[in-house]
């Protein structure tokens, strides 16, 4: 009897690889109809994994089922939780803060978090200072699952949000050092009392509760503890304005951008920069052998990095990441955006293997100075440098219908795009050495996550420089003719956001970097009007980007707005702008994006949730 076929097999529920790389719908045939059109080796990879549980696990939910019994009983009785009785052996040992550092409850192989605890504040005397309970409108009964204030200093939930940090977050946002954090934090059970970490550790629960399974964990519950600890470390950092303060508002800032609430992101930037100014943060950049760090040549002499402690390396880092996060999450402002840059030839950001390293290593002076810096290094390059030539472009008034000053215009647009282009390929030839000298053992070294940032805010930034020369939809007043360089430049960067956001997998996707969001929006809707401005098909591309987004949506809110928006203004494609239920702002390109970005997201907010949309792919797409 013949095998059965890829599709009638009870183990084959995937489709083949190559529909899973280019994310394409697969018939689940041999050869599948993609692969047999396109003359493709049609292979379907079968898990080796047998269904059922795995070996122990009831014994470790008998293990835990007693344990939790345990602590119920404890907080019906309204006594202290002694985790001596937790267990035995040399391992749950408790600490002086009533935790054991060995005793992680840990409910999944994805070390979600079960529960929706936070640490308390530390306060000025070194006093605790418990976070309150959030007021809910309608009180869930307490019940055995209920988030108890037991839970607000778990050291299981804090050591998991830790984990979670680390594992998903920390490549992106590498402001901590994780060997001195961990040893601190967890390993010693001090979970930021008095070592000054409350509120980095605080921040941390409030992006990881997203991961929580909790069954009490609500969207509406998960918003209001984030709030209170945002309001917490708001607190302390104004009270104690310290280095770990600034670290705990950073990551509030990126959390709360990708949620879609911009402007208290650059609140807490703002008062980043104010403490880091009160601090002194840029005294240790500065490096007075050489030219800045931040010229267009920069990436030629990236500097040699001198001995550093941890301490000094983190304030390198707090300082150039509110940089880099405010000079992002401005592209397309025509206002002025951030400070001077740093005089001098300030230090960037170490390499990734040497912040990997404890303090200890890294004083070694035989293993610096490294010749090349981090991926996030490039970045940070990108954003002080290149990115305030289109700011301050931006930002000069110019009457296009007058020839002079037209002329004026695009041949200075022009030269910045010249230079952006030299920048592009010095960042490849920099990468390229980064990806030889530190990623020689991954299997994917270009997905860094900066590596792609860097790559798809370069896009952006050069349709935002050049959009406003493009031609005009019907609809649209069109001020001048077209431009037909500024239309070559816009589509190669939007291609270029499109080839880059297809080779990133689902994983990489669902936890990317939240301002990476924005850069694939900006590509998309360039594509969306120049297309209908041409009366031209919905080019294919625009699918990879709405597909981008959709997967970016199940982690942050800001994706999910930006992919209704374009999914919207699909549907309704060969609809007059007129009669289009999408803002009119969408479909003119004279204004940049983060120009409307507040009146898209109030039109999704008010009417765009009204509208009914299907899943799947986008009409026009097929």
């Amino acid at each position: 009897m013949a095998s059965p076929s890829p599709a009638s097999s009870t183990d084959r529920k995937i489709a083949c690889n190559i529909c899973r790389r280019r994310k394409t719908a697969c018939d689940r045939k041999k050869p599948c109809a993609l692969c047999e059109k396109s003359n493709f080796v049609c292979e379907y990879t079968i898990s080796d994994r047998q269904p059922g549980l795995r070996a122990g696990y009831v014994s470790q939910l008998e293990k835990r089922l007693v344990e939790l019994e345990r602590r119920v009983a404890v907080v019906e009785e309204r006594q202290p939780y002694d985790p001596f009785q937790a267990g035995s052996g040399p391992d749950h040992v408790a600490n002086d803060h009533g935790f054991s550092p060995q005793h992680v409850a840990s409910t999944t192989e994805d070390h979600t978090l079960s529960g929706s605890s936070i640490p308390s504040a530390p306060m000025q005397d070194g006093q605790q200072n418990p976070l309150p309970t959030p007021a809910l409108s309608n009180p869930l009964p307490p019940t055995p699952k209920q988030v108890t204030f037991l839970d607000l200093q778990s050291y299981s939930v804090i050591s998991e949000a830790c984990e979670i940090w680390f594992r998903k977050y920390h490549r992106w946002f590498p402001i901590l050092h994780q060997p001195s954090f961990t040893a601190v934090v967890l390993e010693s059970g001090d979970l930021g009392i008095s070592s000054g970490y409350g509120p980095v550790v605080q921040a941390i629960v409030a992006i990881t509760l997203q991961h929580s399974k909790h069954e009490q964990m609500r969207d509406k519950l998960r918003q209001d503890w984030q709030d209170q600890i945002s309001a917490s470390v708001v607190t302390t950092a104004i009270n104690v304005p310290t280095l770990n303060s600034i670290q705990g508002l950073l990551i509030l800032s990126v959390l709360h951008y990708g949620e879609g609430a911009s402007q208290r992101s650059s609140t807490l930037l703002a008062l980043c920069r104010r403490i880091g100014d009160h601090l002194g943060l840029r005294h240790f950049l500065l490096n007075n052998n050489g030219l800045a760090a931040t010229s267009p040549t920069a990436l030629r002499r990236l500097p040699q990095f001198v001995n550093t402690i941890v301490e000094q390396e983190e304030k390198i880092r707090a300082y150039w990441m509110i940089e880099m996060l405010d000079h992002v999450a401005a592209i397309g402002a025509r206002y002025t955006v951030g400070a001077a840059l740093t005089p001098g030839n300030p230090l960037l950001p170490c390499s990734d293997s040497m912040w990997a390293f404890p303090e200890d290593v890294m004083n070694e002076n035989h293993i610096r100075p490294y010749h090349y810096c981090s991926a996030f290094s490039l970045c940070v390059i990108l954003a002080t440098s290149e990115l305030s030539g289109v700011h301050n472009f931006l930002l000069k008034p110019v009457m296009m219908q007058d020839f002079e000053q037209r002329d004026t215009w695009q041949s200075e647009a022009q030269r910045i795009d010249e230079r952006l282009t030299m920048w592009r390929d010095e960042f490849v030839a920099a990468a390229y050495r980064l990806i030889n000298a530190e990623y020689v053992h991954h299997d994917r070294p270009e997905m860094d996550p900066y590596i792609v940032l860097t790559n798809c805010v370069l896009n952006a930034a050069v349709i935002t420089l050049l959009q406003q020369r493009v031609p005009c939809p019907s609809g649209i007043e069109q001020d001048v003719e077209p431009w037909a360089f500024a239309s070559s430049r816009c589509i190669y960067a939007a291609e270029n956001t499109a080839f880059k956001v297809r080779q990133m997998e689902e994983d990489e996707l669902l936890i990317c970097h939240p301002h990476l969001i924005f850069s694939i929006f900006v590509a998309a809707r360039f594509y969306f009007v120049h297309s209908k401005a041409l009366d031209a098909n919905v080019p294919t591309n625009l699918h990879s980007l709405a597909f981008a987004l959709h997967t970016c949506g199940k982690r942050w809110p800001l994706a999910r707005t930006y992919e209704r928006i374009i999914r919207i203004a699909v549907a309704e494609y060969r609809t007059p702008i007129a009669a289009s239920t999408v803002p009119k702002e969408f479909f003119d390109l004279k204004l940049t994006t983060l120009e409307i970005t507040d009146v898209l997201g109030e039109w999704v907010e008010s009417v765009g949730h009204s509208l009914t949309m299907t899943d799947g792919l986008m009409p026009g797409l097929a």
